[in-house]
């Protein structure tokens, strides 16, 4: 008796299982599956495969329709669950992860929100060092913006080849495939994955329609997966050799995706693509693909794709582990069959109607999740004067949320010193940039910038330089000596390589130290900025120069067998480095001295410990890390020892420490915090020591 014919092509499930599989490879474990990435072309070909057969089935009908019907089906299965997965991850990302990523992450949104992830991105925002770091929750959704990209191209490179006689068919699409191929190779391979459009044939080299082969879509329930389904009159056969080769085919494609050897992604991107296509040409039948276990991870794999990256970047912002590694890969796993069984096979069924309005909530939703800062501080912070930068004023308190009636209006206001302190984590990196420095590296705040816009009656030139702090102060400065510069040029280092490892809990050893460097820690980079600081001063030959670094290394114990400082490497390399800068400096050198750092961990808690009443000598010690910062000071004031006269310390520890309770203090009396999750002085910090840069500038 013969069997009926499934309405669905599970192999096509079975090779979309495939492409995620080596996906999730690459994203969890890059050492064993460094060619995994392989799998987003797979989809791609899937992708462009189901595009040529919805077009392919409305070709009779007139070309609005055509058209009407193509986006109709595409958006609804795709728009709901990816603006679902946007809005959750923002809801995530406000509630779990640190408040540092919060900006980056932001932005980002903005750009998955309307499919332009695949942008050309800066050297900051490279794509595979983004994987690396894992801190942009959203840079997966490139692959999205990509396809939804080509939807607009494709039903008029559809349309256009129906007025062009079939026989040219193959050298129309052909021509389209080797121009966009040409134009990968002709720039670099970020831009070409971030340009990349999947031109696949339509026609002949996606549907057969002839006497052997057509494949056409059926519509069952507007789930638009691919089906296949005999016709009359033109039965597809498919022999024994295709079955075989679909084997041998699958084999050879898994292989290449899935080798722990990093393969030329040039080579084997169009063996890739090339390959897949001839895969679904010959793999309906086989056994494999089509068994249980892979076409239901098929069924998921749109789920699991969205959803497993902002976990993985979750995990590996917080450090957790292999073991939390697995619990985030099985979590991604679980949350996709939720996903898919609750809410995907729910709106499928759902009329276009009700999808078109499912899409503009979550599309609204994702936008107030967005903006949810500026919104709150619009209501919060209307009609409030502020005096200072930093938005503190006297009559702001942390405790409970109050009422305000002014003028008619029942404004509702937060506790402020929670509000602040997360806005000023939150936007930290941005705050980094200042107005009035040109900068030579594009869109980044590091690297070295000369500022504008200086009094005509200045008379010194002036060097800053240092890690992140040298960006961190960069406004103040330029507020309090800039009348008395004639050129100020600003150098910020960075020391994270692109493929270095960064977490919430390792921040430290992303900072260049500029008058030390060893090999525990150092990058290139920081290697690389040890040489350029001393050049630059030597070609700027400056009045004075400020040194802007928080203490990285220098606070390391004295080595084994060594007691004092004229053996002390560290302290040699420092006082080295030293001699070589005020050699080309004519005045003076600034330094600033090292105070103890924070606890990353604890800041976004200072606010409510204080609101609850917790006694402020335990907050202090709650949040000040003191280790290490006593040799620090101890090896900056030999240096002023041998300096030749020509040193100053610029020291904040006396705004810092509180001589009553004999412990440093980053927080005022209302919770409101002197530093950022970055561990730099925070807009409310800045203003504190306003006065410290006041006094120095005046005396230049």
């Amino acid at each position: 008796m013969n069997q009926p014919k499934p309405s669905k092509r599970l192999d096509l499930q079975g090779i979309r299982a495939c492409a995620i599989i080596v996906v999730l490879g690459f994203h969890f474990f890059p050492n064993y599956c460094p060619n995994g990435y392989l799998g987003v072309d797979q989809f791609f070909v899937l992708s462009g495969f189901l595009m040529c057969m919805l077009l392919k089935r409305a070709e009779s009908l007139p070309a609005h329709s055509l058209i009407t019907t193509f986006y109709t089906r595409r958006f609804k299965r795709i728009l709901p669950l990816y603006l679902l997965v946007l809005f959750v991850s923002l809801i995530f990302l406000y509630l779990v992860f640190p408040s540092s990523a919060i900006e980056t992450n932001q932005e980002s949104a903005k750009y998955a929100l309307l499919f332009v992830s695949n942008r050309a991105k800066s050297d900051q925002e490279n794509y595979f060092q983004m994987l690396s770091v894992a801190i942009d929750i959203f840079t997966h959704t490139w692959s999205l913006a990509v396809e939804i990209q080509f939807y607009f191209l494709v039903p008029f490179i559809f349309l256009l080849a129906t007025k062009i006689p079939i026989k040219y068919h193959y050298g129309y699409y052909g021509v389209l495939g080797m121009m966009v191929y040409l134009y990968g190779y002709s720039i670099s391979q970020n831009s070409s994955k971030n340009r990349k459009y999947c031109f696949l044939m339509c026609e002949e080299g996606g549907v057969k329609d002839n006497a052997n082969v057509q494949f056409i879509l059926e519509n069952r329930g507007e789930n638009d997966e691919i089906h296949g389904e005999e016709e009359e009159g033109n039965v597809r056969k498919q022999n024994k050799k295709g079955v075989v080769s679909s084997y041998i085919l699958l084999g050879s494609l898994f292989l290449i995706t899935a080798l722990p050897w990093t393969l030329s992604s040039k080579i084997v991107r169009p063996i890739v693509t090339i390959g897949t296509g001839l895969l679904i040409l010959c793999s309906e039948g086989n056994l494999v693909l089509s068994s249980k276990g892979l076409t239901y991870i098929g069924d998921i794999s749109y789920s699991l794709y969205l959803i497993h990256w902002p976990i993985y970047a979750y995990w590996k912002l917080t450090s957790g582990g292999t073991l939390l590694l697995f619990v985030a890969l099985l979590s991604s796993i679980g949350l996709a069959i939720v996903t898919f069984e609750f809410f995907e096979k729910w709106y499928l069924k759902l009329s276009s109607k009700n999808v078109g309005a499912l899409v503009m909530i979550l599309f609204f939703a994702n936008v107030i999740a967005i903006y949810k800062d500026d919104i709150s501080d619009t209501i919060q912070y209307m009609g409030r004067d502020y005096s200072n930068v930093n938005h503190v004023t006297e009559n702001m308190t942390v405790g409970k949320p109050y009422f305000l009636i002014d003028k008619n209006l029942l404004r509702i206001f937060l506790d402020d010193a929670i509000h602040l302190n997360y806005l000023w984590s939150k936007n930290d990196l941005n705050n980094l940039y200042a107005p009035s420095c040109i900068y030579e590296s594009v869109n980044t705040p590091y690297g070295w910038c000369r500022h504008s816009g200086l009094s005509k009656n200045g008379k010194y030139k002036i060097v800053t330089f240092g890690n992140s702090w040298t960006a961190n102060h960069a406004k103040i400065f330029y507020e309090e000596c800039g009348y008395k510069a004639k050129s100020i040029l600003q150098g910020a280092a960075y020391g994270r390589e692109p493929g270095s490892r960064l977490s919430i809990k390792h921040v430290e050893i992303s900072a260049c130290e500029p008058l030390y460097i060893s090999g525990n820690y150092a990058s290139d980079v920081c290697k690389s900025n040890f040489t350029t600081f001393e050049t630059r001063i030597e070609q700027e030959k400056p009045d004075y120069a400020f040194h802007f670094t928080r203490h990285v290394e220098i606070g390391a114990p004295f080595p084994d067998n060594v007691t004092t400082f004229d053996k002390d490497p560290v302290y040699q390399i420092m006082k080295g480095q030293m001699l070589k800068f005020i050699a080309n400096i004519k005045f003076k050198l600034f330094i600033m001295h090292a105070i103890p750092t924070i606890v990353v961990d604890s800041i976004g808690k200072v606010a409510r410990m204080v609101k609850n009443g917790i006694d402020l000598i335990n907050i202090d010690n709650f949040l000040v890390h003191p280790d290490q910062y006593e040799m620090a000071r101890k090896r900056y004031e030999q240096l002023m020892k041998d300096c030749n006269g020509k040193c100053e310390m610029v020291d904040y520890l006396p705004e810092f420490y509180n001589n009553s309770t004999k412990t440093f203090r980053y927080f005022d009396e209302k919770g409101f915090l002197y530093f950022t999750t970055n561990r730099h002085l925070s807009p409310h910090g800045l203003e504190k020591i306003r006065h410290v840069w006041t006094d120095i500038c005046s005396k230049l």
